[in-house]
């Protein structure tokens, strides 16, 4: 039994072979599939209730974002009394994000020296900040 099958462009049904019709309507099956697939993954508010999720108060984020805030700005008091050396290691390794290694070649340090320095700075850090 051979099958027909067809497409439909600007209003007009046209024969087409099962080639061309399957390679014609690919992209709608993978769009339906994707759709599908996002209903399936995708879960409400209301089913997270069920669930015992509990979103987080508006009260209970701002008070994050303040500790957060204060964190950060007793971090930069600490960091604004490490010397100039420190400090810029401190910055290349964690606000640069370079590695020990490309520091060391930049600066002209050996590795290790690096390495002992930085875990020497962040003592000092955790100090300072123990401090405040």
């Amino acid at each position: 039994m051979n099958k027909d099958y067809y497409i439909i462009i600007d209003g007009e049904k046209i024969t087409v072979t099962e080639k061309v019709y399957r390679a014609f309507k690919r992209p709608v099956w993978a769009e339906r599939k994707r759709r599908a697939v996002r209903r399936e993954r995708e879960c409400s508010l209301d089913a997270l209730t069920e669930n015992g999720f509990e979103a987080a108060s508006r009260d209970a984020l701002v008070d994050e974002i303040v500790a957060d805030r204060l964190i950060l700005e007793q971090l930069f008091a600490a960091l604004s009394e490490l010397t100039g050396d420190e400090r810029a290691l401190i910055d290349a390794l964690y606000f640069k994000e370079k590695s020990e290694r490309e520091y060391a070649a930049e600066s002209g340090v050996p590795h290790p020296t690096v390495h002992s320095r930085k875990n020497a700075v962040l003592k000092k850090l955790k100090t300072l900040l123990d401090k405040l």
